[in-house]
C-alpha cells in the first residue's frame, strides 16, 4: 500500500489560481475525501495527482516516488499505477461486461489466463459474478457503477482516484454504493482518494476529510472531528443545513437582536459574532417554557420520522427538526426555541467566512 503527499501545490488557469498552495497527506490504506462546492479546486487536485493535469508548482509524492515537482512531471501517467473512476461511467456499450473490465489488463499486455482470473475476482468483489456476458444496456445505474469500479481495481492499482463517483445515482443507490465503496476498500486495502460535493457521502465513506473552498483547505480531520468541531463557520455551514444568526456583545453576553441572549454557558465574545446550530440540535417547547427564544411556527413539513418546522424568531427564520412521535406544533402557534450551550457554535464575525 502507498500513501500520497501533496506539498504546496499550485495550479493556475490564466489569472485564476484554482489551487493555491495546498498541502496534505493521504495515509495508505484508507479513504481520503476532498469535500467542497463546485469550483473549489478538488477535481483539479485529483487530476494533478493522476497526471491528467500538470500543476503550476509544488510537489506530489506517491509512495516514495516524486511524480511531480517544480512544474515538471517526473513520472508519466501510465507508470503511476493509479486507477480512476470518473463521474461519467465511460463504459463501452458494444463490449460485454467482462470485456469492459478486462480492457485495462489487455492494454497492459497481461496474459490471457491472468486476465480471466482478475476479471472474475473483480466482478466477484463488486458482486457481479455471472454478469460477464451481459451488455451495459442490460444493467441498472448501480450495476454500471460497479462495473466501473471492477474495471478500475482489476489491474490492482495502489491508489484509486474517485471523481464524484456516485453523482449519477439516485438517493437509494447512492446509499447502497457508499457501503459498497467502503467494503471494497476494507477488503482490498487500496488507498482511495475521492472528491465530492455531497457532505453525507463524505461523512459516510471517509477516514479523512479535507473541506475545501476557493483553492484552499479550510479544515482536515476525521468525519467525527469535522462534524463535531468545525474550526470555521464555513465548514459548519457546508456540513449540512444550519441556522446562522448574527449576535452582538451586550452586558457580558452575546445577544441576537430581536430574539434574545444566548443561554448561559455559551462562549462569550467581545466582538460581533455568528451563531450557528443545526436543525436537530435545538428543540421546541410550548410558549413560555424552558426559557428559550420566543417564536411562531410559520410552516410545518412531515418528513417521515421527523417534522421540520420553520419558526420565525423576530426577523429571523429558523429550521428546526423534531421527532414526529413527540409533541406536535401547529402553524401559527407560539413556541419557545430552547438551545443547550453545547449545541451552539460561535464564531467571530470576521472569521465566519
Amino acid at each position: 500500500m502507498r500513501g500520497v503527499e501533496v506539498r504546496n501545490l499550485v495550479k493556475t488557469f490564466g489569472a485564476v489560481r484554482a489551487v493555491d498552495g495546498v498541502s496534505f497527506t493521504v495515509p495508505a490504506g484508507g479513504i481520503t475525501t476532498m469535500l467542497g462546492p463546485s469550483g473549489c479546486g478538488k477535481t483539479t487536485i485529483l487530476r494533478c495527482i493522476a497526471g491528467l493535469e500538470t500543476a503550476t508548482d509544488g510537489e506530489i509524492v506517491i509512495g516514495d516516488r516524486v511524480v511531480f515537482s517544480g512544474g515538471l512531471s517526473r513520472v508519466p501517467v501510465e507508470q503511476r499505477n493509479l486507477g480512476m473512476v470518473f463521474q461519467s461511467y465511460a463504459i463501452w456499450p458494444h463490449m460485454s461486461i467482462a470485456e469492459n473490465v478486462a480492457y485495462g489488463l489487455k492494454v497492459r499486455g497481461r496474459p490471457r489466463v491472468e486476465i480471466q482470473r482478475r476479471v472474475g475476482e473483480a466482478l466477484a468483489l463488486v458482486r457481479l459474478s455471472g454478469f460477464e456476458k451481459r451488455l451495459p444496456g442490460q444493467l441498472s445505474g448501480g450495476q454500471m457503477q460497479r462495473v466501473v469500479l471492477a474495471r478500475a481495481i482489476a489491474y490492482d492499482p495502489e491508489i484509486l482516484l474517485l471523481d464524484e463517483p456516485l453523482a449519477n445515482l439516485d438517493a437509494h443507490l447512492r446509499e447502497e454504493m457508499r457501503q459498497e465503496l467502503k467494503r471494497i476498500q476494507r477488503e482490498t486495502g487500496t488507498t482511495m482518494i475521492a472528491v465530492t460535493h455531497d457532505q453525507s457521502e463524505a461523512l459516510a465513506i471517509s477516514d479523512q476529510i479535507l473541506v475545501m473552498s476557493a483553492g484552499h483547505i479550510l479544515q482536515r480531520g476525521s468525519p467525527q472531528d469535522i462534524w463535531r468541531r468545525p474550526e470555521v463557520a464555513g465548514v459548519a455551514s457546508f456540513l449540512g443545513g444550519v441556522n446562522r444568526l448574527p449576535a452582538l456583545p451586550r452586558d457580558g453576553r452575546l445577544v441576537i437582536e430581536g430574539v434574545g441572549p444566548l443561554p448561559p454557558g455559551t462562549p462569550v465574545l467581545q466582538v460581533p459574532a455568528q451563531v450557528i446550530f443545526r436543525p436537530t440540535d435545538v428543540r421546541l417547547l410550548p410558549a413560555g417554557e424552558g426559557g428559550g427564544w420566543p417564536g411562531t411556527v410559520a410552516l410545518t413539513q412531515f418528513l417521515g420520522q421527523h417534522i421540520q418546522y420553520l419558526v420565525r424568531c423576530g426577523e429571523h427564520e429558523l429550521t428546526i427538526d423534531m421527532p414526529a412521535a413527540g409533541r406536535l406544533f401547529n402553524e401559527g402557534e407560539a413556541v419557545s426555541v430552547v438551545a443547550e450551550p453545547q449545541a451552539l457554535m460561535v464564531y467571530p464575525e470576521q472569521a465566519a467566512a
